[in-house]
């Protein structure tokens, strides 16, 4: 189907528009002013042009049909079949911030299109909800229309509730054992991510929605990163709802799905752009047994503006993949287009930490201190310091026994020993906690000219003083 079957009702003086608020279906619209309208069981086409420069602009709402795939599938598929089907475009869609209308959930997107002589811009607005999707296409071949094109843009409303929960934002089953797909290793930004891949993790870029995939043992993993839906301002009433339209069709195991915040494992922080994040994971299985498998299901949101970018993975109860990588991806992962905010990083890591659980004596195995002048100090348990009180003393003391200088720059610590050796880390800090116990600060370094073969397990330093 070219693009002239959408504009062959062009040569035809149909009925007029006039600017009431019309309905087609499930969608209430607005005719732009002196705009033809044509319609059919399976659409309205409304349309203009002129006839001497050969200029034209159309709209075409589609009547919804029925359809189980997701919001994301749902444009990918409307993106194929309305979009490709009818024009050549060479490139991705650009992607506008998703919504949620009454229920549906909007996803529109944009690219310059050649069919023929033809050159223009073309516009499909997928609304998923109720087990249906709604598509709306539009087609320009200049800028004389965009006014108009807009107004229309903008009067487009969903006039049916949705009651159902198949409008989900997530695109996949959250397996955690699926057939690999193609991949590749390199540092990728697609939409609004910029992403380096974690070691040992491959980015695919091919899909609707970017993924970042593993294979295990114990099968395959995947991190995907969806478009970016309106906020409620909280990053928490946001994580109360997309949690479950995430992993449309799970429930917490062994406990209702209103104790989603009393039983997970939250963290929140900045993100290396000071973005505000929060993560929340729980362990969740099928709503309908199947073979009673449990996952740990995981929700990474971040603010930006008036929009939430949503992360999302699943992991065996015991696995550490996921948790590795999304612990990795936080000390980099950006948001295309926003500008850094300084978090006072030095002020933050000022005082003493120490790894592993615990706060003193022999449950720690390194402490490091940091003064304001920029020096920090270094104590290692050894076997002269294995005594819970000894140890214990010499933190307090800060009887250390290696020496030497720290600078930050944004989120890179730069070390130099006094030996002269520099070693150079990202650095990040944040609160976790588990259910209802109460936040803890944490600190993580992960090292800069990081082992590409292999990824480092989370390590958290904890601020003693």
């Amino acid at each position: 189907m070219k693009a002239i079957i959408f504009l062959m009702m062009l040569t035809v003086i149909t009925t007029h528009s006039n600017a009431q608020k019309q309905a087609f279906d499930v969608v209430n619209f607005t005719i732009p002013q002196g705009w033809d309208k044509t319609e059919s069981e399976n659409g309205v086409q409304l349309s203009t042009k002129d006839d001497g420069k050969g200029s034209y602009a159309a709209a075409l709402i589609l009547r919804s049909v029925s359809s189980a795939a997701s919001s994301n599938e749902n444009f990918s598929n409307g993106w194929k079949s309305l979009v490709k089907g009818t024009v050549k475009v060479t490139e991705e869609p650009a992607m506008q911030s998703p919504e949620i209308q009454n229920g549906w959930s909007i996803i529109s997107g944009q690219a310059n299109y050649q069919d023929g002589s033809n050159k223009g811009l073309v516009t499909l607005i997928t609304a998923t909800g109720n087990g249906k999707v709604a598509n709306v296409v539009l087609l320009t071949n200049t800028n004389k229309y965009q006014n108009e094109l807009l107004a229309f843009i903008n009067s487009l409303e969903i006039n049916e509730p949705a009651t159902a929960q198949n409008n989900s934002l997530n695109p996949s089953e959250k397996s955690v054992s699926e057939t690999p797909s193609s991949t590749n290793n390199t540092t990728g930004s697609k939409g609004i991510y910029s992403i380096t891949p974690p070691p040992t993790w491959s980015l695919n870029a091919n899909t609707a929605n970017i993924m970042l995939e593993k294979n295990t043992t114990a099968g395959k993993r995947t991190i995907e990163f969806m478009n970016p839906i309106k906020s409620t301002g909280n990053l928490e009433k946001d994580m109360e709802h997309i949690f479950f339209e995430v992993f449309d069709g799970w429930e917490l195991h062994n406990s209702p799905n209103n104790l989603l915040f009393e039983n997970g494992n939250h963290e929140k922080g900045f993100t290396c752009q000071g973005l505000p994040y929060y993560m929340l994971s729980n362990s969740i299985s099928k709503k309908v047994n199947s073979n009673g498998d449990v996952i740990n299901g995981t929700v990474l949101l971040i603010q930006e503006g008036n929009n939430v970018a949503i992360i999302n993975s699943a992991d065996n109860i015991l696995g550490s993949e996921v948790e590795m990588a999304l612990h990795f991806l936080l000390f980099n992962l950006k948001i295309n287009g926003v500008a850094e905010k300084n978090l006072e990083n030095k002020k933050l890591l000022i005082g003493t930490w120490g790894t592993n659980s615990g706060l003193y004596g022999n449950s720690l195995s390194t402490v490091t201190n940091y003064s304001t002048e920029g020096k920090y100090s270094v104590l290692i348990q050894s076997s002269y310091t294995v005594g819970y009180d000894y140890y214990n003393d010499l933190i307090k003391k800060k009887q250390f026994n290696s020496a030497g200088s720290f600078s930050l720059i944004g989120n890179l610590l730069l070390r130099t020993s006094a030996s002269g050796s520099k070693s150079k880390y990202y650095i990040r800090f944040y609160s976790r906690k588990y259910g209802n116990y109460p936040w803890e600060d944490l600190m993580s370094l992960y090292e800069y000219d990081f082992d590409k073969t292999k990824i480092n397990s989370v390590l958290h330093f904890h601020k003693i003083n």
